[in-house]
């Protein structure tokens, strides 16, 4: 299951709204999975990405929202990537932690950087075909990183960008052109930055090792064990009303079905207690959405609305009417 964390969906959100459109509409797309908006560590599918921005594209008239998008993003929007970055000593070392740490974000892509004489070639490679949205993003954001965030003596002057996707309109030509100020080949063979390896050695504003250290430190104990369960929560999300089995959940993670039983023996869980956890969270934020029983009980893939019933007596020790009259204001 291919996922974008909640940061950089509720950025989007919020973004798309300052350029006009409805926050109903937008909160539609996500269906039930707007209510985890909020939810720091919630993982999207990614096609929800996907879907609010082709939803801008189409509205707006504007194919290139991503880059858009990218610029308006502070580091602080990628979670703590964001901030380890910020309190690293140059760019080099941000983008080794942006390739160790990136499916923190996201985990449909992954990045590589390579060195050939005086040049780097940055690029990025998705694993799933995409549309042009999230590397126009993803571009356009680390060269806003790069500009925000390094001394002012610092050359960061793009030598040449690649992009996979066809040529875009001459409208939107001439902002992919402001955005990178450099030449653009376009229908090209991957999605890439190419620079001069000097840039590399831009100091950031504000290095801080230690902090650099502690925030890294925090990380690890966030993956791989986080990556897998919130792949695993993505992907049960995503298939209510129907629940779907241990084998398929292993196929979605490149596993086969032991090695995720063992793996999920060893965190103390099951699958079917993620499921149970899945239901137990979405029960409770549906019903206070104003949803009916009936409705989560179908959703949620109950057989019956008295399984719901006693599977919510299980869960908060009351009925599912007590459990709102008690939080209604």
């Amino acid at each position: 299951m291919f996922y974008v964390n909640s940061q950089i969906i509720r950025s989007l959100v919020y973004f798309l709204q300052k350029q006009g459109l409805e926050k109903e509409q937008l909160h539609a797309l996500l269906a039930e999975r707007r209510c985890y908006l909020n939810e720091t560590s919630y993982r999207f599918p990614v096609s929800d990405y996907e879907s609010l921005m082709h939803y801008a594209d189409t509205q707006l008239k504007q194919e290139h929202i991503g880059l858009l998008f990218g610029q308006s993003l502070k580091a602080q929007n990628w979670g703590l990537l964001g901030h380890v970055a910020l309190v690293s000593q140059n760019l080099e070392k941000a983008l080794q932690h942006a390739q160790r740490l990136n499916s923190l974000v996201r985990n449909i892509g992954r990045i590589e950087l390579r060195k050939v004489q005086q040049q780097c070639q940055l690029s990025w490679h998705a694993r799933s075909p995409i549309r042009h949205y999230m590397v126009d993003e993803l571009f356009s954001s680390w060269l806003s990183f790069a500009n925000h965030c390094c001394q002012q003596n610092a050359e960061l002057a793009l030598e040449k960008v690649t992009l996979t996707r066809p040529i875009p309109s001459t409208a939107s030509v001439h902002i992919y052109q402001h955005t990178f100020n450099c030449p653009i080949e376009f229908g090209a063979k991957s999605n890439s930055l190419i620079f001069n390896e000097k840039l590399l050695n831009s100091r950031l504003h504000s290095p801080n090792p230690e902090l650099e250290q502690l925030l890294l430190s925090q990380a690890g104990d966030l993956t791989p064990y986080a990556d897998h369960i919130n792949e695993l929560n993505a992907f049960i999300a995503c298939q209510f009303p129907v629940i779907p089995s241990v084998e398929q959940a292993a196929l979605q993670l490149g596993l086969k079905k032991r090695s995720l039983q063992r793996y999920l023996t060893g965190q103390q869980l099951s699958f079917t207690k993620l499921i149970d956890q899945q239901r137990k969270q979405h029960a409770k934020r549906m019903l206070l959405q104003g949803y009916s029983v009936l409705e989560i009980s179908n959703k949620l893939g109950f057989s019956e609305q008295s399984a719901l019933q006693r599977a919510f007596k299980r869960w908060y020790d009351t009925t599912p009417k007590k459990f709102l009259n008690e939080h209604m204001f």
